[in-house]
């Protein structure tokens, strides 16, 4: 049974909570898919502004969201954005440069690129590095110099980022490693970081 369909508000929770739990340095990378897809569910029912959700979003929902339609349209519009900015065209500006984009996107797309709120959350994290630091083929193999989860999502230790843009100092930050470990030999750890 098809569910009904997200709206911008979920798709931009499913990004940030997505991202929140691969960059939690408590976890690291022993985390396994369905335990990943897990607690992405709950923390995007934890970001939706501390209401209810108007759709009930299970991890397997939150998954299928992520791998068939907001991580593949993204990939395919930072892509668009590289290219564009790479023709330096004379007199073109980031507008310019937008604009192009979106006409390559839709090169190969029946579709315009509708996932721009994603994209602020998205853009400066490790998945959409400018070079990329990995590339997938269209087989969908990895390349063999980067780690992939065998769902073919990468490992944590690909998600940090180094200087956080503006739009990523919204996120919450994730307790660090030290700090959990203290924390779990006094008895006070919360559940969430429990191991």
């Amino acid at each position: 049974m098809k569910g009904r369909a997200w709206t911008r508000k979920e798709d931009e929770t499913l990004c940030k909570a997505y991202r929140w739990v691969l960059e939690d340095s408590v976890r690291g990378i022993s985390q396994t898919s369905e335990g990943v897809w897990t607690r992405v569910s709950k923390k995007y029912l934890e970001f939706y502004e501390g209401t209810i959700p108007p759709n009930t979003r299970n991890h397997e929902s939150c998954s299928s969201r992520w791998k068939k339609h907001l991580h593949p349209s993204l990939n395919k519009w930072h892509q668009a954005l590289l290219a564009a900015a790479s023709r330096h065209e004379s007199g073109a500006n980031y507008y310019d440069e937008v604009r192009q984009a979106e006409e390559l996107y839709m090169e190969g797309s029946s579709k315009p690129f509708q996932f721009h709120g994603c994209w602020e959350i998205c853009k400066g994290w490790v998945l959409f590095e400018n070079p990329p630091q990995h590339r997938v083929d269209p087989l969908g193999a990895a390349s063999p110099s980067v780690d992939m989860n065998e769902d073919g999502s990468p490992t944590i230790q690909q998600t940090r980022v180094e200087n956080p843009t503006p739009s990523e100092s919204s996120l919450p930050k994730a307790m660090g490693r030290n700090k959990a470990r203290r924390l779990r030999e006094k008895g006070k750890a919360n559940a969430d970081y429990v191991a």
